[in-house]
Order: structure tokens, then C-alpha cells, then sequence
């Protein structure tokens, strides 16, 4: 039996459910898949899925790629609550109504259609690479719906531009001493304010996008009257590339050492999560963007929207030799992605199905 998007999603919607904790979605994908005669494996990366479609001729492997995962808020009655506030449900549903057309589509080659967990933590992709996703991968193709910011309603994008980033979290040693006589101690607050002015002095190449910023500090708890024996500032860094970014930890790590080492004090860099930027095969990005304007128009293709990190790149960077792409939908999101209440047309998803449609056609066909 034939579904669309919209029917699918209002099943998913209600199913949200924290990164690596997706079992209820997981479960309904499984049932989702048999019912239209499709391969399954679950689990892979713990709580994924792929449905495998093969061709009867020799071709190569693609996956198209739909992420899972909702984000945590917090309510007043129930405490920590997940919402699909991404749109993760709506990339779930896109796919699977795409399923059941797939299976006559796919003439050569192979197809997995990937449902990946913990897209939010930086986590689902590793764990499936982890498991062997991509080990006969030659193509990966991802897709997310865009705000209202990024693209109108009905328009679509070739490319979602997504940046590399990085989160650490750098502690500086006190010494303890009766704030009456600081001269005795060293206190890890002066450290940490002399970090953030010395990080904020620092320069990138102009020509790409980039920002380092303090995010949170916190230090020891304890009497307001004594040094504490150490602070914690936390960093946000961003980079258009990732050789850029590369470089910006290596100079964060150099200056927190440095300011450290000023005081007679030391400090340790923890790298808590890092994501790769977007490094998108051009012919792939060419051929998405034909397939685009034959959905909604040339007037309706966008060439670049996004921004903000996607852990769909490191199927990239773990296999260098994968050709990846990852296209827009414009479904008139608002107020934005992430916003515990926001909201978008779900009769544009259509335009996702039928892109995904075409992709397999063109490179599977």
C-alpha cells in the first residue's frame, strides 16, 4: 500500500525521542519497511535502520539518509521532553514514502536507505560507520527540510553549506589562598579572563567564515572569600573549512597554554565534540540541481542555504572516497530549526519525495 509523506509523518511526529534513544521509531521504520517487501537490518549504529534495494545489474552503492533524533526541552509538568523540533520526522517520512516507488526505480547497483539515530549529539553517524554502513559506499545523499530564513516555501537548495565545528572545554589550575592575601595563590578566574581577552585577540584568514567565542565558565564552589583551585571556560569554535578549523584549535590550545603558563599555572584542553564542514562532489551537486529544476522551476532553485553543523560529513572524512551531497527543502518553517514550536507546511515535503525519486533514477536507473 502506497503512502505519502504526510501520512507517515503524522505516525512519526508523536514519536519523538532523544538521540540514541530512538527505539519507538526504530520499531515503526522496521514494521514500515517489511510492509512494503523491503530488506532490513536492524540494528546498525544501535538504533538505526537500513532498507536494502538491489539492482539486478552490477552498479554502484548509494544511500540516501534521513535522520531520526528530536531535541530535549524542558517542561514545567513532565521535565525533559523531546520534540521534533529539526524536522527529523519530516526526512523519516520523505524517504519512506519514497520506498515503495524505489523498489522498480533501482535497476543496477544497490540502495540502502538509511534511517540514522543521534544526528543532535554527533553520535549516529559514527556509531553506523562503527558498524560497517559505509564500507561498500559510493554515494551518500542526504536532505533537510529549511526555514523560512533559508528558503521560501517550494523552493529547494543543491547544497546545504554546513561549517565544521568544535566544543572545548579548557580548565585552569588554582592555587587556594585567603583572598585577603591573593599574592599567596593563583586565581583561575584572573587566568580565564585573561584567556577570553587573549582568544578574542585572535585573527583567521578573513576570506572564510569563521568565530571562537567563550560560551559558559564556571569555577569550584566554595567560600566567596578564598581562591578557588580551578575554572572551566568553555569554546565554541566554527570554520567555514576544516583545515581551517584544524588550525584554530591547534592556536586555541597554544594560547590557553601560553596565558596558563603567564601565571606559573596550567592549563588542560578537553575537545568535547567536533563535526566536520560540507565537502560536496560538484558533479553530484550539478546533476541535484538539474533534478531540482525539473521538480519546481529554475525560478525555484536555490544554489546554497544552511549553516550550523551536521554530523552526515563524517561519511566523508571516515571514507574519503565517497561522493556525497546533501540538498534543501523549503517548507516555510517557522519561527526556525530548533525552536520548540516551530512549524512548517508538510505539503512540501512532496518536492523531497520526488527528489530522492529522480537521484535514484539518475544514479541507479
Amino acid at each position: 500500500m502506497t503512502r505519502d509523506a504526510i501520512s507517515y509523518f503524522k505516525d512519526l511526529h508523536p514519536l519523538a525521542e532523544l538521540s540514541n534513544k530512538e527505539h519507538k521509531t526504530q520499531a515503526y521504520i522496521v514494521n514500515a519497511l517489511n510492509a512494503l517487501g523491503i530488506e532490513t537490518q536492524a540494528p546498525i549504529g544501535d538504533t538505526g535502520v537500513v532498507g536494502i534495494i538491489r539492482g539486478a545489474d552490477p552498479g554502484p552503492t548509494v544511500m540516501f539518509r534521513a535522520d531520526m533524533d528530536a531535541l530535549p526541552y524542558h517542561d514545567d509538568d513532565k521535565g525533559l521532553v523531546a520534540i521534533h523540533a529539526c524536522g527529523h520526522d519530516s526526512h523519516c517520512a520523505m524517504l519512506l514514502a519514497t520506498a515503495h516507488d524505489l523498489k522498480s526505480i533501482v535497476k543496477k547497483g544497490t540502495l540502502k536507505l538509511v534511517f540514522q539515530p543521534g544526528e543532535e549529539n554527533l553520535t549516529g553517524a559514527l556509531a553506523m560507520i562503527r558498524d560497517g554502513l559505509i564500507e561498500d559506499v559510493d554515494i551518500a545523499v542526504g536532505g533537510h527540510i529549511r526555514p523560512l530564513t533559508d528558503l521560501a516555501p517550494g523552493e529547494m537548495c543543491s547544497k546545504l553549506k554546513h561549517v565544521a565545528c568544535a566544543t572545548v572545554d579548557i580548565k585552569l589550575s588554582g592555587k587556594t589562598a585567603h583572598a585577603s592575601r591573593p599574592h599567596l595563590g593563583v586565581n583561575p578566574l584572573d587566568v580565564a579572563a585573561s584567556l577570553i581577552q587573549n582568544v578574542n585577540a585572535l585573527r583567521f584568514n578573513p576570506q572564510e567564515a569563521w568565530s571562537i567565542k567563550a560560551t559558559r565558565m564556571q569555577c569550584e564552589p566554595g567560600a566567596k572569600n578564598s581562591l578557588a583551585q580551578w575554572a572551566v571556560v568553555s569554546y565554541d569554535l566554527r570554520a567555514e573549512t576544516n583545515p581551517l578549523l584544524q588550525d584554530m584549535l591547534r592556536r586555541l590550545y597554544l594560547m590557553a597554554d601560553t596565558t596558563a603558563l603567564a601565571f606559573e599555572t596550567r592549563a588542560h584542553c578537553d575537545l568535547i565534540e567536533e563535526c566536520p564542514a560540507s565537502e560536496y562532489d560538484p558533479e553530484l551537486v550539478a546533476m541535484i540541481e538539474e533534478e531540482i529544476c525539473s521538480i519546481v522551476g529554475p525560478e525555484g532553485l536555490k544554489e546554497t542555504a544552511g549553516g550550523g553543523g551536521e554530523d552526515f560529513h563524517f561519511y566523508k572524512t571516515k571514507k574519503p572516497s565517497v561522493r556525497t551531497a546533501y540538498f534543501g527543502v523549503g517548507v516555510g518553517a517557522t519561527p526556525g530549526l530548533h525552536c520548540r514550536n516551530m512549524t512548517f507546511d508538510t505539503g512540501y515535503l512532496k518536492n523531497g519525495v520526488a527528489l530522492w525519486k529522480r537521484i535514484a533514477a539518475r544514479l541507479l536507473g
